[in-house]
């Protein structure tokens, strides 16, 4: 059996472990994400139950709508992740895991508020 990817914030204070049964990567180009991340948000769906973090004392978690929760490194301000209010499942940055992970984007969300300066 493969080893769970193990990511890390820039500063690496903050790893974390996701599922090695997690299959491809989900591309968000709503708004908000745009916003958060200066680009479309890339992620990969895992349980929340499944993911392990390391250095829990330096995430901040805060509601960013009312639909959702995210989280950044206090040190580095790295985003981590967001988490669907009643959702059992956590959405984490797919850039914590360095640029060797074999997944690919599997979906778009929202693609169609893509800005025009990206194809």
């Amino acid at each position: 059996m493969p080893s769970p990817p193990t990511g890390r914030c820039h500063c690496g204070a903050v790893t974390v472990e996701v599922p090695s049964s997690m299959s491809g990567v989900l591309a968000c180009h709503c708004d908000d994400c745009q916003r958060l991340h200066g680009n479309f948000f890339a992620f990969v769906a895992a349980p929340a139950a499944d993911v392990r973090w390391t250095g829990e004392e330096h995430i901040r978690w805060y509601d960013s709508s009312p639909a959702a929760r995210r989280s950044f490194c206090e040190r580095c301000g790295s985003r981590l992740a967001k988490k669907p209010v009643g959702s059992d499942r956590v959405l984490v940055s797919v850039g914590l895991f360095g640029p060797e992970t074999g997944l690919r984007i599997e979906k778009n969300l929202y693609a169609d508020r893509k800005p025009d300066w990206y194809a």
